[in-house]
């Protein structure tokens, strides 16, 4: 289960914002350098200005109007989302533990879209977000 564990890590990784460091929502992708984005994101990074744009990443000089959105990464993004809601009530209900806490996953953050536990509902990193049972999240996303 184990190595389970780390594809499902590296897929988390592959499917999150560098911009935001959340899951992608709404992704484009410059076609320039095939960089991936969060829409509003690059938006908020880029702002007002009417100088030459650049990619976060790469820095690559490219064209505002050409972002491109990605529908294939959205549905990777929804298959790691659940994944990782699976891995929280699979963990949550075998002794799984908060690597933070050691405390039993038993909610699921809204916000982070992640399992955590009671000890991280209570702290400042999730003070102010949206937390339901576990149980209530994988219906939800079902």
């Amino acid at each position: 289960m184990a190595a389970a564990g780390g594809h499902i890590q590296n897929l988390r990784e592959e499917a999150t914002c560098s911009i935001c460091l959340d899951y992608f929502k709404d992704p484009v992708t410059i076609p320039e350098c095939g960089h991936n984005f969060c829409q509003s994101c690059l938006v908020l990074f880029w702002g007002e200005s009417k100088a030459e744009a650049s990619c976060p990443q790469c820095r690559e000089k490219v064209q505002r109007r050409n972002l491109v959105s990605n529908r294939q990464l959205a549905n990777v993004v929804e298959i790691a989302k659940n994944l990782s809601l699976q891995e929280g009530k699979e963990e949550g209900g075998k002794g799984g533990v908060c690597e933070k806490h050691q405390e039993p996953l038993k909610l699921f953050c809204k916000v982070h879209e992640a399992p955590i536990c009671l000890v991280c509902d209570k702290s400042k990193e999730h003070e102010n977000h949206k937390v339901i049972p576990l149980e209530e999240a994988l219906e939800e996303y079902k």
